[in-house]
């Protein structure tokens, strides 16, 4: 063979193998695409990196989840005391300015850490003028990441319950101080040298007039009121006088299609569109042997049961030799909550959500979320609470609007209650007192409780839309009562 013809047949072998490499690529990329189709993204992290774009939209919102439930005015002992509305302008205004002043105060050690007490935490939350609490704990490894504070000086704390601020605080020196509550002990940080304004004279006196010249209810504290009792002495409630405040119906709406007993093609697209939003189309959808609707994606089963409650399963390998992270654990758990949250679902559209427990179980932890619905126009929200929701067949129940259990690496268990909710246009009046909602749920006066508030009570889990109005709710060791409030 001459020179020309081993040319010949070396261009034509590397021909050969160009176009074999071009075809298997080629191969790889309709692979990756009839993927994304199905389930949203590419087998392997060929053009984008999913953890990246993850960690962006998480970066994004994670300060959403790290709300206080209630926030709290005071003028003083036996003074004023009023509760700002979350949601509304003057909320977001108090809890900016808490967030500089907590951010500066962790990045310094405490003062002074002193033993919980009872009378000293009531007599705080009644004199100074701002409390900001949390329904748990939160980890203050979830604090620092959430505030963007990398590893701090914390001696000891564990977490943030609640806080309570003072600038120029007149039991301090006159420095801003910051009083910090976790489970066990009160952790003192003085602010030297503060230049910002934003929890100053100025501003408390605007949320002040603000509050009295709407009407707000002024409430008393129990440290004020009940000294004596077995009672928590830092609640705030109409202990004396009345409460007359206007409370709007909401109404409640299962998704579309959920009563049928057949389901047709029509019914399932339209029922994945209302619960996945733009990538419904993206799950395969059937029904099992008791009539509930089943979802599939990649390494997970979605059930939407009658009672609106849709339940999410890993079904991936669950092995995990790993003690669990609560931090990595809270990560996963609000990546999966953005993640039905940015499908363009109107199911969340007016729908705020606040942390209301963590509990650590077998190389797990469960992250609790209530609802908190938006009026509208900085009007407020009010919360939402499920009642006797419980997953069909000897299910776990649900106490919360939403549960999510995580470990380290995913999301192993999700449940979500599903409803769409709309405000009614023409608020009822009620007209309670303390003593008289007490006394109907307990029917005596002996028995002690740890917290109570006013929340529009899910009772009745059925597949027809239903209007609700707000209940009285006491929280005690032993669970959860509640009494619907007449309304007029």
């Amino acid at each position: 063979m001459n020179n020309k013809s081993r040319k010949l047949v070396f261009l034509y072998e590397k021909f050969k193998a160009f176009l074999l490499i071009s075809l298997i690529f080629i191969c790889i990329i309709q692979i990756g695409i009839l993927w994304s189709s199905q389930s949203g993204s590419f087998p392997i992290s060929l053009f984008s990196n999913p953890k990246i774009t993850s960690s962006i939209s998480i970066e994004d919102s994670k300060k959403q989840y790290l709300l206080p439930y209630r926030v709290i005015i005071s003028a003083g002992f036996f003074k004023e005391h009023y509760i700002i509305e979350n949601g509304t302008r003057e909320y977001e205004i108090l809890w900016k300015g808490a967030v500089n002043y907590i951010t500066q105060a962790l990045k310094a050690r405490p003062t002074q850490i002193r033993p919980y007490n009872e009378d000293e935490w009531g007599t705080l939350v009644a004199t100074k003028p701002y409390t900001f609490e949390f329904k748990t704990q939160i980890p203050i490894e979830i604090v620092n990441w959430t505030l963007d504070l990398g590893k701090t000086a914390n001696e000891g704390l564990s977490g943030i319950y609640k806080i309570v601020i003072c600038p120029n605080d007149p039991d301090n020196s006159y420095s801003d101080t910051l009083y910090i509550r976790d489970g066990k002990k009160i952790y003192v940080y003085e602010i030297k040298d503060y230049k910002g304004n934003s929890l100053n004279q100025d501003v408390f006196d605007e949320v002040y007039k603000q509050q009295s010249g709407d009407h707000h209810s002024n409430y008393q504290m129990t440290i004020e009121m009940y000294k004596r009792y077995n009672i928590p002495k830092d609640l705030l409630g109409m202990f004396s006088g009345r409460s007359k405040e206007s409370y709007p119906g909401i109404v409640c709406k299962p998704i579309s299609g959920l009563n049928e007993q057949g389901y047709s093609y029509k019914d399932f697209a339209q029922i994945s569109k209302d619960l996945f939003g733009n990538s419904g189309s993206d799950y395969d959808y059937d029904k099992d042997v008791n009539s509930t609707i089943v979802f599939r994606k990649a390494d997970g089963v979605y059930r939407l049961y009658k009672n609106s409650i849709l339940e999410y399963k890993y079904t991936g390998n669950q092995t995990n030799i790993e003690e669990p992270n609560v931090l990595a654990a809270y990560k996963n758990a609000i990546a999966f909550l953005l993640k039905h949250r940015s499908q363009k679902s109107d199911l969340m559209s007016n729908v705020s959500v606040y942390l209301s427990s963590i509990t650590q179980e077998q190389g797990t932890y469960v992250f609790n979320f209530d609802y908190s619905i938006s009026l509208g126009d900085k009007k407020g929200e009010v919360p939402i609470l499920p009642k006797d929701y419980t997953i069909p067949n000897g299910g776990d129940e649900l106490n919360n609007c939403i549960s999510i259990e995580a470990t380290s690496k995913n999301v192993i268990h999700f449940k979500w209650l599903a409803l769409k909710f709309n405000i009614e246009k023409n608020p009822g009046r009620s007209d309670w007192n303390f003593g008289e909602m007490y006394q109907k749920v307990y029917k005596q006066k002996d028995i002690s409780f740890e917290d109570f508030g006013i929340y529009y009570v899910i009772d009745n889990p059925k597949t027809y839309e239903k209007v609700i109005t707000p209940s009285f709710v006491l929280y005690t060791k032993d669970g959860r009562y509640d009494v619907l409030i007449d309304s007029k």
